[in-house]
Order: structure tokens, then sequence, then C-alpha cells
């Protein structure tokens, strides 16, 4: 079975438009986030460091880190399993966002984490700059003084770095794009076909190897929304900065255009999928 891909967009935004219960997962995330900054910030602000001179800041930043990581992958899992009821039965319910978080949500997070792992090491591409910036005779001291004073004389290091650094750039980029396509469908892999973690990146990567041009053109188009998404986000804030309004109402525009186009999103994703792999009993209507 095949679709043009403007058609998924289509039919998602107009399933999208029946479902609105499909936005649920999304306003969970948000009220639940906001709760934990809130917590987050008072205890921050708790003098917190006993006679000993430990201070707790750091594990409450850690368990903050890790509950918001366990609050996505939830809201995740249950967002792509109530799109998945969507496309093959046309109907869902919260039942499934909390069936669905449940059972997927610790292995949507830990492949998180292993993902994120492998994108931090572009960090090594970058060790031959620092490399030569370490064997000149410049210093970091040096060079911020420079830039206060007299930014010129740092010319001769800009020429030696720039063609280094340009090249590192320009590699980080290529291995994040291959990394971010490569693993595009491991959530969605886990959660519709409930998957293990390690086939899903399996799957996934076969996936792209079979049908690189049409996965490729599809994400790309994905990405352009979610840009666009963030274009619209500075557009408000900057306007709203502009005519002095509160920051409550560049954060509301944020929250109601990231919450559409990121509900929108994951059905546009899970219908691609499931029709890019022909599971049975995908609704094609408009």
């Amino acid at each position: 079975m095949t679709e043009n891909v403007f058609i998924t967009f289509a039919l998602g935004l107009k399933q999208l438009k029946e479902h609105p219960v499909l936005f649920v997962p999304g306003i969970l995330y948000y009220i639940v986030v906001f709760f934990f900054a809130l917590v987050f910030n008072f205890m921050i602000r708790l003098d917190l460091t006993g006679n000993s001179g430990f201070s707790f800041n750091p594990v409450f930043s850690v368990s903050f880190i890790a509950a918001v990581l366990m609050l996505s992958s939830f809201t995740a899992a249950g967002s792509i399993g109530m799109s998945k009821e969507i496309v093959k039965n046309g109907k869902t319910t919260f039942r499934h966002l909390f069936s669905y978080g449940k059972k997927f949500g610790l292995r949507l997070a830990l492949a998180t984490v292993f993902i994120t792992l492998l994108r931090s090491f572009v960090a090594f591409f970058w060790a031959p700059v620092l490399r030569l910036f370490n064997n000149s005779e410049y210093t970091a001291e040096y060079v911020i003084d420079t830039l206060k004073t007299d930014p010129s004389l740092l010319l001769p290091l800009i020429e030696t770095l720039s063609a280094p650094v340009l090249i590192m750039v320009f590699a980080s980029a290529v291995y994040l794009l291959l990394v971010s396509f490569m693993f595009y469908f491991v959530s969605y892999i886990i959660v519709i076909d409930d998957m293990k973690i390690f086939k899903s990146y399996r799957l996934s990567f076969k996936l792209l190897n079979r049908r690189p041009i049409r996965i490729s053109a599809f994400v790309f188009l994905v990405t352009a929304v979610e840009m666009l998404a963030v274009f619209i986000n500075a557009l408000a804030a900057a306007v709203f900065s502009f005519i002095n309004l509160p920051f409550f109402f560049s954060f509301s525009i944020y929250a109601v255009v990231s919450l559409f186009f990121t509900t929108a999103m994951y059905l546009w994703v899970t219908r691609f999928y499931m029709v890019l792999t022909g599971i049975e009993r995908v609704r094609t209507s408009l």
C-alpha cells in the first residue's frame, strides 16, 4: 500500500480535527512539567547545604531531568499509541494514553538515552580543533582579554582554525543528520510493533536503507513544519516583547503552537510508518 505524503498530512489534520482527545498527552505533559519546574525552582532556592558542605542541588537537578525524561517518554508512547488506534480503527480513548504509556514509557526512555549518547559522540569530532588550539601560543585567558581590547590580534588564530572548524561543523552536521535519519522511527516501531529496543534500531535502519528517498523526503517535510513552528514561536515572542506584553502571553502562544504541531507530528509519522510497513486496516478515506 502506498500513499502520497501530502495525503498523509491531509488525513492526519482531518483526524486531528475529528479527535481532539489526541491533544490530551501534550496537555498533560505541559501541566506536569510546569509543576515539576515550580517544585525544582523552589528546592533550588532553599538552603540545602548542611554542615558537611554537601549540596543536594545536583541531586535535584538529576532527579528533575530523569522525571522530565520519563514524563516525555510516557506521553510520547501514549501519543503514538493513540495515533495508532486512530489510524487503524478510527477511534481512541484516554485508556490508550495510560495503557501505551505504562507499557512502553520506560522502553522509550532507554531508547532515547542510547540515541542521545550516540549523538554526544559528535564531541570527538572537535578533538583535532581543540588540539590545534592547545598547541598554539594562545591561551583561553589571552583570547578573552584580546576580544575585549583588540580582536584584530586574533586574526592569525582565526586563519589557522577556520578550515578545521568548517570541516568539523560539516562533519558534525552530517553525523547528527545520519543518526537522526537512521533512528527516526525507533519510538514508533517500539510502540506500534511492540518491539524490543535494539531490534527497533535495526528495523529503523533497514527501513531507511530500503526506502531512502521516500523516507528522506518525508523527514525533511516534517522538519520543515517543525521549523515553521519554531519561527511562529520566535515571531510571537518578538512581537510580544516589542509591545511589552507579559511573558505569560508569549509562553501561551509557544505552548499552543508546540502542542498543535507536536500532536500533528505524532499522527503524521505514525500514519506514514504504518502505510510504509503495510500494516493492515489503515483508514484511507478523506
